[in-house]
């Protein structure tokens, strides 16, 4: 990968990939704690949710450092449990069980042709440290793709994202910021490893990815598009976002992989940053539809300007970081497929036009009026 690794044990080492994320996974969790004390309608015992919080983050921590694929794919299950805790005991809705069926489902899942590659690799060879992999020796391409099926998935990429508005919709404010903030960039975290070997003979699939990754941006902006549902909104637009760190990776070029960890690391503090403006939003007016949260927004006028600084930055004006992700996934992968051009440019439009009616919607529609009702009309059986 070019980057050398600093080593503090056998299993742990550390490079500029792993200490961003470790950073980032403290910056996320210690967010998700602070924003979840001060919701009141967050249920149970908050000390039990401070628990968990830290053991997710522990093992967050672990899972960047580690040098084994094998350590890996415990840690990047692990995490799953902890989560669907989480949102089983401080979900909004009943309707959290069947999210926690589709998260719980499609992760483990569609991990499991990673432990079939993990158990090959300790069987055969005795060894699964990541600078141990040889695509020569390690049979044949099929076997491999099947490796980045769990990481595509976690991202999430098109079309394996139906699972990501279910499971924030149901979370918590903690949940969901832990959820978008970090464990989605467990994937993109996984494929960048996984590039460091499989980077020259991919690109046939490459291709594939690309296209379905693309195609996958414009559909989440056009689902954004389309929510009333802030959550839901904010849901797709990470769907929409994760597009580019797949394409840049795939792209297996040095400004791909250079557009894809910036994104990865932006849309974590973005993306955590939404989800606390949408809790604190719902909390007064207690709904999460946008015509409705004007009303808090207009009571408290500070939360225009916090929602007018995240929606900038969720859109990329520069200077915030988004917009040099994207410049620079759309650089690496319009140079080698130029007819991409076309479908970024109906994203950036769809995106903007999201962006500006949400804000619209948040700080100028008014709320529905609730009918009136005069004394004459009302009777005596009422």
């Amino acid at each position: 990968s070019g980057i050398s690794w600093e080593s503090h044990s056998a299993f742990f080492c550390v490079d500029i990939y792993s200490a961003s994320m470790v950073t980032l996974t403290l910056w996320v969790c210690g967010i998700s704690i602070l924003a979840s004390s001060m919701m009141l309608s967050l249920r149970g015992s908050f000390s039990s949710y401070w628990v968990l919080v830290t053991i997710l983050s522990f093992l967050l921590v672990q899972c960047f450092m580690v040098n084994s694929m094998a350590m890996f794919y415990v840690l990047f299950e692990s995490t799953l449990v902890p989560m669907v805790i989480i949102i089983a005991i401080w979900g909004q809705q009943p309707e959290r069980i069947p999210a926690i069926q589709y998260i719980s489902g499609y992760t483990v899942g569609a991990s499991f042709p990673l432990l079939l590659v993990i158990v090959h690799m300790e069987v055969d060879f005795g060894s699964s440290f990541f600078w141990f992999l040889n695509m020569k020796s390690l049979g044949t391409r099929w076997f491999w793709v099947a490796c980045f099926f769990g990481f595509l998935v976690k991202l999430p990429a098109f079309p394996f994202h139906t699972w990501l508005p279910k499971a924030h919709v149901q979370a918590p404010v903690g949940g969901s910021v832990i959820l978008a903030g970090i464990l989605l960039k467990l994937g993109g975290y996984g494929i960048m490893r996984m590039m460091m070997v499989l980077s020259y003979c991919l690109e046939w699939f490459g291709i594939l990815v690309i296209t379905l990754s693309v195609f996958g941006s414009v559909f989440g902006a056009i689902m954004c598009a389309r929510q009333s549902d802030v959550k839901k909104l904010i849901a797709y637009s990470s769907v929409s976002h994760m597009a580019f760190p797949v394409v840049g990776l795939f792209s297996c070029t040095e400004t791909g992989l250079v557009g894809a960890f910036i994104m990865l690391v932006s849309h974590g503090f973005i993306s955590s940053g939404l989800f606390v403006l949408c809790a604190i939003n719902s909390e007064l007016v207690h709904s999460r539809k946008l015509k409705i949260m004007s009303g808090a927004t207009r009571s408290i006028p500070m939360l225009n300007w916090l929602w007018l600084g995240m929606i900038m930055a969720n859109l990329g004006v520069p200077p915030c970081p988004v917009i040099i992700s994207e410049i620079l996934s759309l650089a690496a992968v319009v140079a080698v497929y130029p007819w991409f051009f076309v479908a970024f440019v109906v994203y950036f439009m769809v995106s903007g036009v999201y962006s500006f009616s949400m804000y619209c919607q948040l700080t100028h529609s008014s709320p529905p009026k609730m009918p009136e009702v005069l004394f004459d009309d009302v009777k005596l059986k009422d």
